[in-house]
């Protein structure tokens, strides 16, 4: 009985998931976040079709279409870049970030008013909401964690 007791502990000991790497405050600066996808919604209107790929609004040399990455430095800061021809007219030299359990406080430096996105797994997602002609959207941009 008792060996089958030590077995069973030792099943569940290593059995036991471990958490995932870019879960950890200290973890989540070894990748680079690479936009995945930007879901908006309700659909919207381009050209009298409805659209909800919000990545395609701003035609193939659009930001979000051109390695679009989110990056977080052992210092406290982040960076967001792009290769597309007009996106690196945005300097983000004073955005700050900390973390608390799976929350991501983002202060671009810009803004009073600082985002918070949530750390899953291996993706970070970021919930954008705004009005356009009386109607409320809301984007969802996913970011997948990809090796430096």
């Amino acid at each position: 009985m008792k060996k089958l007791l030590v077995i069973l502990t030792l099943c569940l000991a290593l059995g036991c998931k471990k958490k995932n790497d870019a879960e950890n405050t200290t973890e989540i600066t070894k990748y680079n976040w690479a936009l995945e996808s930007a879901t908006v919604s309700p659909a919207m209107q381009v050209e009298g079709k409805a659209v909800t790929n919000f990545m395609t609004m701003s035609g193939p040399s659009g930001c979000l279409n051109n390695n679009y990455t989110l990056s977080f430095s052992e210092n406290g800061t982040f960076a967001i870049t792009s290769s597309g021809p007009l996106c690196d007219m945005i300097s983000y030299q004073g955005a700050k970030w900390s973390k608390k359990g799976n929350e991501i406080t983002l202060n671009d430096g810009f803004s009073n008013t600082p985002r918070v996105v949530k750390i899953e797994g291996r993706n970070i997602t970021d919930k954008y909401v705004f009005e356009q002609n009386g109607t409320t959207f809301t984007v969802t941009y996913i970011f997948t964690a990809k090796s430096k």
